[in-house]
C-alpha cells in the first residue's frame, strides 16, 4: 500500500509539472499585463508548441504574440513571420501576425483589415481596426468597432475605470498623448460608447512617426508638425516635443504611461496634474489642479472595492500604480494644511494601491520618513551603459567601473525636482554648508548640474562629493527600483547598495581568482620583475596576500605591492603628498600627482577586474555608516591602501562612492 501511495504521489507530481508547463493564451494587453519574464518563459513554451504543431496557425499566433511582448528583436521576429508563411500562410491568424509585424504602417492596418474580413467575429483584430477607423477619420465606424470591442471581453474593467481618470485629468479642449495601443484604445471606447469627454483631442504618439499616418491623424485633429522635423527625426521624442511648440493655441498632455524618454527633454515644463502631466513653460500650481481632480474628477470606488474579481494582472491594476504619483503629492499637500482627517482617508487608498502594485514599503518609508527611499515614478535608463560599466567581483557581486559621478548623482537630484519631491531634494542635495568663500563658489560651480561640451568639459566626470551617507543609500535605491522595473534588461532583478567591508577591499584587490571574502584567505598570483626597480614581470609566482605587504591594486608587480611611484617618481593614484615633494614629468604637473584636489574618474591604470581609483581619489563609503575605504585625495598614501577604513562623520569633499550590485535573480 506504501508503494502505491509513493507512486500515486509522484504521478501526481509530475501531472502537476506537466500542467504547469502548459503554455497559455497570450490575451492583449488592453486585458492582462504579464511581467516581461512571464511572456519570456511563454515564447519557450509556444516554441516548443510550434515544433509539434507546425500547421496550427492558432500556435503560430501564440508564438509570435509571446515573442513580441517579451521583446524580441526584429530579426527573431522577421524569422517567425517568414517560418509561419510556409506553414499557415492563408490563415486569418497569419494575416493578423503580419499587419501587427508591419506595424504602424498603412500597409500594417491593411493587412489587419484583411484579417478582419476572413474573420469578422474575431475579436482579436477590433483594437487595430477601431485605431483605423480613427486614422480614416470615420467615426461612424470608429464607434462600431468600440461597441464590438468593449462586447468581447477583451477590455479590462479596470482598465476603462483608469482610463476614464485620464481623461478626467485633461482640461477641456486639451490634446492628449499616449503612448501604446493599450493605453489609446480605452479612451476611444469611453467617448465613443459612454460619450466620455469627446472634447480631448487623443494622439498615439508612435502612430505620427509614419508620414502616411502622421498626415492624415494631424488632418483630423487639426494639428500642425513641420514634416521636415518629424521625418527627419522620425522619432517619438522629437515629436512629443514639437506638437506643443506648433500649436500654441492648445493645452498638451502626457499620460503617465508614455516611456520617460520621450519626454525627458521637456521634463522640467511638465507637471502632474492626475494620471497626465500638463506641459507649461509658466509655473503651474498643479497641487490645485491635483486636488480638484482626485476630489470632484476622478471615479475611484473601484480602487477600494473589485467587483468584477480581476486578476492581479488585470491591465488596469497594473497601471493603478500611477495614481501614487498624484496621491503621494495629494497627501503631503493635506499635512501642509493641516487637514489631517483628508490625509487620513487618502492614506488608506494610497496603501491599499501601493500593497497591489508591490510598493508598500517604499510608500510605508516614505511617508513615514523613516528612509531615504523615493516613492517610484518611471524614469528611462540607459540599460547598456549602466550593465555595461559594472565588473564582476566575485559570486553575483558586481561593482561600478569609478565613482559615482557629478552627472549621475544630478540625474537622480533632477529626477527628485521634476517629480515635485521638493522635500527629498533638498535632504538629498549636496551639502555646502561649511563652505565660505570662496569655495563656495567654486563647489557650487563643481556641483552643478551641466551637460559636457567639447568646448567645455565643467566636472561632470568628477566624483560626487559633499553627500550625506543617507543621500548615498537613496541613490542606490532609487537605481534598483528604476532599473528592476525597465523592459529588456539584462537580469531579471538586483540591488544596487553601497558594499560591506569585506566586499568592498576584496573589489579594491581586484583579482578575477579570488577564493574568499576575507581578504587575508586569499592567495593571488603576481609576476616578479628582474630587477628591484623593474615594472614589467619576468617570472610569476602564488603568494598569500596575507603577511605580503600587499596595500596596492597594482600588487600584480610584486615590487610594487607597497609603493605609490613609478620608476619615474609618477604616482599611481590621487594622493596627498608633501607640499615640497617635487613633481614629476612633464614639469608642467602641479604636483605628484597632478592634482591637487580630486580627479576626474578613470584618470589612472585600473585594478585587473576594471576598478579605477579604488586608492585615493575620494574615500568611498560603505555599508557602515561613517566608515569608508580606501582613502582620498586628502589622505597620504599610507591611509590610502587596499585595507584602509578611514572615519567621517559628515558629508566631506574627500567622501564619494561607488555603487555595488549584486544579482538577486538571473
Amino acid at each position: 500500500m506504501k508503494l502505491l501511495m509513493i507512486i500515486w504521489c509522484a504521478c501526481i507530481a509530475s501531472l502537476q509539472i506537466l500542467v504547469a508547463e502548459e503554455p497559455q493564451l497570450i490575451l492583449p494587453k488592453t486585458k492582462v499585463i504579464h511581467p516581461l519574464g512571464w511572456y519570456s518563459a511563454q515564447q519557450q513554451l509556444w516554441a516548443d508548441e510550434v515544433k509539434r504543431h507546425r500547421k496550427d496557425p492558432k500556435t503560430w499566433l501564440n508564438y509570435y504574440a509571446a515573442s513580441r511582448y517579451a521583446g524580441m528583436g526584429d530579426s527573431e521576429l522577421d524569422l517567425i513571420v517568414s517560418n509561419m508563411a510556409g506553414d499557415a500562410a492563408h490563415s486569418f491568424e497569419f494575416a493578423l501576425v503580419k499587419g501587427w509585424h508591419l506595424g504602424n504602417t498603412l500597409e500594417g492596418f491593411k493587412q489587419i483589415a484583411l484579417a478582419y474580413n476572413l474573420q469578422p467575429q474575431n475579436a482579436s483584430t477590433y483594437a487595430s481596426m477601431l485605431l483605423f477607423s480613427d486614422i480614416e477619420n470615420d467615426r461612424s465606424e470608429r464607434a462600431q468597432f468600440s461597441q464590438k470591442l468593449l462586447a468581447s471581453g477583451l477590455l479590462s474593467s479596470s482598465l476603462l475605470h483608469y482610463s476614464y481618470n485620464v481623461l478626467m485629468s485633461v482640461e477641456q479642449g486639451g490634446v492628449l498623448i499616449t503612448e501604446g495601443e493599450n493605453t489609446a484604445v480605452p479612451l476611444y471606447v469611453l467617448q465613443d460608447v459612454f460619450d466620455v469627454r469627446e472634447d480631448v483631442k487623443v494622439v498615439q504618439l508612435e502612430l505620427l512617426t509614419t508620414a502616411e499616418l502622421r498626415t492624415k491623424i494631424l488632418s483630423n485633429h487639426r494639428l500642425l508638425l513641420n514634416d521636415g522635423v518629424a521625418s527627419a527625426t522620425n522619432n517619438t521624442q522629437a515629436i512629443a516635443i514639437q506638437l506643443p511648440i506648433q500649436n500654441p493655441s492648445y493645452k498638451f498632455f502626457y499620460g503617465l504611461t508614455l516611456t520617460q524618454d520621450n519626454v525627458s527633454s521637456i521634463r522640467e515644463q511638465l507637471y502632474v496634474v492626475g494620471l497626465a502631466s500638463q506641459k507649461s513653460s509658466e509655473r503651474l500650481d498643479n497641487l490645485k489642479v491635483i486636488q480638484r481632480n482626485i476630489e470632484s474628477r476622478f471615479l475611484l470606488d473601484y480602487l477600494t472595492v473589485d467587483f468584477n474579481g480581476e486578476s492581479e494582472f488585470a491591465s488596469g491594476r497594473v497601471l493603478s500604480a500611477n495614481y501614487l504619483v498624484p496621491m503621494l503629492m495629494l497627501h503631503e499637500f493635506y499635512r501642509e494644511k493641516n487637514e489631517m482627517e483628508r490625509a487620513n482617508d487618502l492614506y488608506l487608498l494610497i496603501q491599499k494601491i501601493a500593497i497591489q502594485s508591490g510598493k508598500e514599503q517604499l510608500v510605508n518609508n516614505y511617508l513615514a520618513g523613516k528612509q531615504a527611499q523615493v516613492p517610484y515614478f518611471p524614469h528611462q535608463l540607459d540599460l547598456k551603459e549602466i550593465e555595461g560599466i559594472f565588473k564582476k567581483v566575485k559570486d553575483n557581486v558586481y561593482a561600478q567601473e569609478y565613482e559615482v559621478t557629478n552627472v549621475q548623482y544630478n540625474t537622480f537630484l533632477n529626477y527628485l525636482h521634476i517629480n515635485g519631491q521638493d522635500g527629498l531634494y533638498s535632504k538629498f542635495n549636496f551639502d555646502l554648508s561649511r563652505y565660505e568663500e570662496p569655495a563656495l563658489s567654486f563647489m557650487k560651480t563643481y556641483t552643478a548640474n551641466r551637460v559636457a561640451t567639447k568646448k567645455d568639459k565643467y566636472f561632470t566626470r568628477y566624483p560626487a562629493v559633499n553627500i550625506s551617507y543617507e543621500s548615498a543609500v537613496a541613490y542606490c535605491e532609487w537605481l534598483t527600483d528604476q532599473y528592476n522595473k525597465q523592459a529588456g534588461r539584462k537580469y531579471k532583478k538586483v540591488k544596487f547598495r553601497l558594499p560591506s567591508i569585506k566586499e568592498w577591499q576584496i573589489a579594491a584587490l581586484g583579482y578575477a581568482k579570488v577564493q574568499t571574502w576575507e581578504l587575508d584567505e586569499n592567495n593571488v598570483e603576481v609576476g616578479i620583475p628582474k630587477n628591484a626597480t623593474d615594472e614589467l614581470t619576468k617570472d610569476h609566482r602564488t603568494i598569500p596576500v596575507k603577511g605580503n605587504d600587499i596595500l596596492y591594486p597594482w600588487y600584480r608587480s610584486f615590487n610594487y605591492r607597497n609603493k605609490v611611484l613609478n620608476s619615474r617618481g609618477c604616482s599611481l593614484g590621487n594622493f596627498k603628498f608633501p607640499d615640497d615633494q617635487k613633481p614629476c614629468l612633464p614639469a608642467k604637473m602641479i604636483s605628484v600627482d597632478g592634482f591637487v584636489m580630486m580627479s576626474m574618474v578613470q584618470a589612472y591604470f585600473p585594478n585587473d577586474i576594471g576598478l579605477y581609483d579604488v586608492v585615493g581619489n575620494v574615500s568611498e563609503m560603505t555599508e557602515e555608516k561613517g566608515k569608508s575605504c580606501g582613502g582620498s585625495w586628502n589622505h597620504v598614501p599610507e591611509e590610502s591602501t587596499i585595507r584602509s577604513v578611514n572615519n567621517y562623520d559628515r558629508p566631506d569633499p574627500a567622501v564619494g562612492f561607488r555603487v555595488f550590485m549584486e544579482v538577486l535573480e538571473q
